[in-house]
Parts: C-alpha cells; structure tokens; sequence
C-alpha cells in the first residue's frame, strides 16, 4: 500500500494505492456516511459495504445528469443527512463525477471520498477535484472544485472490467506518457501489447507489478500538475491532450471516453503536424503507440462528422469562435495554444475517415 497526498486550495487529498475495498470502513465512520454506486458495483463488490446507507444508480454516461443528481438530494434528505455526513462514490468515472459534484453542491458542501473501480477512474477521472455532470448533451458542462479526502485504488476491481473499459483508462495512460516524456511512452510502448493480451486473458495478477507501476506514475504527473493549477487557470490544461476532439467523439459515437481518447490524441498528434509543431518521425512514434491498443483510429463517418462538430462547438474550453487546444511538440513537449474552430473543423473534415 502507498499513499500520494494532493494538497491544493480547496482541501487535500490522499491517494491510497493497493487499499482493499473491504478496508473501506477505516477510512470514514459507518455511521455517518452514504455509499453512491451503480448497479454493476452493488452486484459485483456490494458485501464489501453492505453495512453502509447506499444509493444506486445506472453508472452509464447517459445519467450523468442533473436528473440524477436531483434523485440523489432527495434520498440525503431521506437518510437524514446533515453537514456531519459523509459521501463515497465507488465506481468508475461517472459515479466519481456525480458523487463529487453532488457533495460539494448538497448543504453547500459535505465531506466525501472515492473508491475507484476502473482504470480510468483510477488513473483520471476520480483524481483532481474536477467534478461534474452533462447538460443538453454537453459533456461535463456544470460543475465544481474541490478534493475528496480520500481516494481508494483496488487494482484488484479491474479483473471485473470488460476489456473496452479496461482499454479506456489505457488511453489515459498513453495520454501521460506522451505529456511525461521518453522514460515513461518508451516503458508504456514496450509493455502495452503484454498488459493488454493478459488482461483480456484474465491473467490481470501476473501483470500487476508493470500496472501497478503505470497507475502510480500517472497518479503523479496528474498530482503534480494539480498541486500547481487546480482550477485550470493554465498549466493543468495540458492534461485535456486528446479530449478537445476526445469529448465531441465520445457523444457522437457513443463508446468509453478513454477509447474516445486515443482518436482523440490521434488527431492532436495529426493536427500538430499539419500545423507544423510536431515532425512526420514523432508523428509515427505516437501513430504507432496508439495503434498497439488495437482501438481503432479512424472517426468521423459522415452521420458523425456534423455531430462532432457541433459537439466541440459546445466544449466548455471555447472561447468565442476559438478554442484551447493542446498541440504537441515533442513527447514530454504538449502545450496549449488557441486556435480558431473554424480551422479545427476543416481539420475534421479533411482527416475524417468514412468507415
């Protein structure tokens, strides 16, 4: 077990990596504290925390939504809760964004925590404070700042993934390499093929060491730039590599964030070239990275192509008729440079692939 602690303005944070869930209960009082989970978590872990208040929900990307939320204050009130109580989300990415969000909105702000459950989770979404849930479409367009206390890791939960969520926290971690540097995408390049062949053959134990290891050094690079910027002012926009164009695909499409998020990172990498910042060698180093995860790149079918764009129209980075977008130099060189939409959606057009 190690911890990483994350100290930023609004309150601190400790990650606890190789926590059993069944520890869950040193961490916050029985008594005191509501579970939020989704079905497939009470299903597959629900002894861990039978002995605790629970509100279940659909833990897909489509209830991600103030509707839910609303169910979830109504059942607090049910529950009797008060500024004394305390919230754990344990799930994936979208019971951590509306835990998160709920908590920090309900009596103007409770205590809660986090056990992560996927990779993703683990490695992004439950990290950093950012909560927040989906409005008209739009993807994470309200919501709040602020740190859970704490955040379990259980690397053991990732044998009950499937194999396209497991590969979603994977696109995270390419995500980090490529912001990290040599060391890190040269490591992650060499190993990726072995973690994902044993993992689809249930063989998760014999690799945990390696992924232990990647888990870790995202968390990281993630802690570190957060410590440093955790409202977005500037530096922590590099960590939306591969999700300006990530987000629109992942609504249109309709598949987990992080396989959204290799295509999205496909596109920077591409787009970086045609604007001249990366070279056609670096290009291909990337190219051939993201094609190891054996997701595939290609995006943008014409009963897409609109949906996409109109979805990056909305992101919440837009600023008037430009956007944030982070290019890539170097690997271990990303930064952020504004640029007009209209020249990322010709972009879109021009690199869309009718499958």
């Amino acid at each position: 077990m190690k911890i990483i602690t994350v100290t930023a303005k609004s309150g601190e944070s400790r990650l606890v990596i190789n926590e059993k869930l069944g520890n869950l209960h040193k961490y916050c009082n029985i008594d005191e504290t509501v579970i939020i989970t989704d079905n497939n978590i009470a299903r597959l872990y629900g002894n861990s925390f039978k002995n605790f208040k629970t509100i279940v929900i659909d833990g897909s990307e489509k209830s991600k939504n103030i509707e839910t939320v609303t169910d979830i204050y109504k059942k607090l009130l049910e529950f009797s809760c008060d500024r004394h109580s305390f919230i754990v989300g344990i799930g994936g990415g979208v019971v951590t964004d509306i835990t998160g969000f709920v908590a920090s909105t309900f009596l103007r702000g409770i205590r809660y925590g986090f056990a992560s459950t996927t990779l993703l989770a683990q490695v992004d979404a439950g990290i950093g404070g950012k909560n927040g849930v989906n409005f008209m479409g739009i993807k994470n367009i309200i919501g709040t700042f602020s740190q859970p206390d704490f955040i379990i890791l259980d690397i053991d939960t990732l044998k009950t993934l499937d194999s396209k969520e497991f590969l979603s926290g994977v696109g995270e971690i390419i995500k980090y390499s490529i912001i990290s540097g040599r060391d890190f995408f040269n490591l992650l390049a060499d190993n990726i093929c072995s973690i994902i062949s044993e993992f689809q053959k249930n063989l998760l134990p014999d690799t945990n060491d390696l992924l232990s290891y990647f888990i870790e050094e995202s968390i990281k690079i993630k802690a570190d730039i957060v410590e440093k910027d955790e409202k977005e002012a500037g530096l922590r926009k590099i960590l939306n590599l591969g999700h300006t164009l990530g987000h629109a695909i992942e609504i249109a499409e309709n598949i987990p964030h992080g396989v959204a998020i290799i295509k999205g990172i496909k596109f920077a990498t591409d787009l970086s070239t045609r604007e001249g910042f990366l070279d056609i060698e670096k290009n291909r180093e990337i190219t051939s990275l993201l094609k190891l995860t054996g997701a595939s790149l290609s995006f943008g079918k014409k009963t897409e192509r609109e949906k996409i764009k109109q979805a990056l129209f909305h992101d919440k980075k837009k600023k008037g008729d430009s956007i944030d977008f982070i290019f890539i130099k170097d690997i271990g060189d990303v930064f952020v440079s504004n640029i007009k939409l209209k020249i990322v959606a010709e972009a879109i057009d021009d690199m869309c692939i009718d499958r």
